[in-house]
């Protein structure tokens, strides 16, 4: 395996998690603390936490963590599903959350020094610089993220989002779903009076950052999507 696809399913990993455990040296408090966690920021993880959380003491003292990640990838019994992330580095705090809602969460991330893939016994340490390079964003794991998101958040937009996009009377559409997103178009299904159906919508051009993947779904779908 290079490093570059090494690090390409170490990314995907820790974009689609199944369970995230995080456990911070000389402070076992962290563990039973409350925090949320924002996987792959630039390719590290990042914790949301209260101000005055052990967490956050954590990373005023630079202390040593380390992060485990259970893939959520593909579908459940899945080879996919098998792979483990851990990663090794130090605490550190990040500037706060949107400033525009009054969010009061202290942001904390690990910054990076070691990660590993694991497969079954088998460990592959991954390239750190590799591992954050930005050509590993759009990852198997961000697009599935992605299509997971819309669908759970967003499906009476979606199945408004469908009819439009194809034409249907949207009174018509019982379910819509995304089965698939990846950087050249994205696959639809929906469900109606005749039954199930799927159709791929391409889009302009294929995109690269998740940026371009935002406008295309909202260019492609509905302005409603994030």
């Amino acid at each position: 395996m290079t490093p570059a696809a090494a690090a390409l399913i170490a990314r995907s990993v820790l974009s689609c998690p199944s369970a995230v455990t995080l456990r911070v040296d000389v402070d076992p408090a962290v563990e039973h603390e409350g925090c949320e966690v924002t996987t792959d920021v630039h390719g590290v993880p990042v914790f949301a936490t209260a101000p005055g959380s052990a967490l956050v003491a954590g990373a005023e003292h630079g202390r040593g963590a380390v992060v485990e990640v259970s893939s959520g990838l593909g579908a459940p019994a899945t080879r996919e599903r098998g792979l483990r992330l851990v990663m090794r580095g130090r605490l550190g705090r990040r500037e706060a959350g949107c400033r525009c809602c009054a969010d009061d969460r202290a942001l904390v991330a690990v910054e990076l020094e070691a990660v590993t893939l694991l497969r079954g016994s088998l460990a592959v340490p991954v390239d750190v610089h590799e591992f954050r390079d930005r050509r590993h964003v759009l990852n198997e794991g961000y697009l599935q993220r992605t299509a997971e998101h819309a669908n759970e958040a967003h499906e009476p937009e979606l199945r408004t989002a469908t009819a439009a996009a194809l034409g249907l009377p949207v009174r018509t559409l019982l379910a819509a779903s995304l089965r698939r997103v990846d950087p050249g178009g994205v696959e639809v299904a929906w469900v109606d009076e005749a039954g199930a159906h799927t159709r791929r919508l391409e889009f302009v051009q294929p995109v690269t950052t998740p940026q371009e993947l935002d406008a295309a779904l909202r260019s492609r779908l509905h302005a409603g999507l994030c």
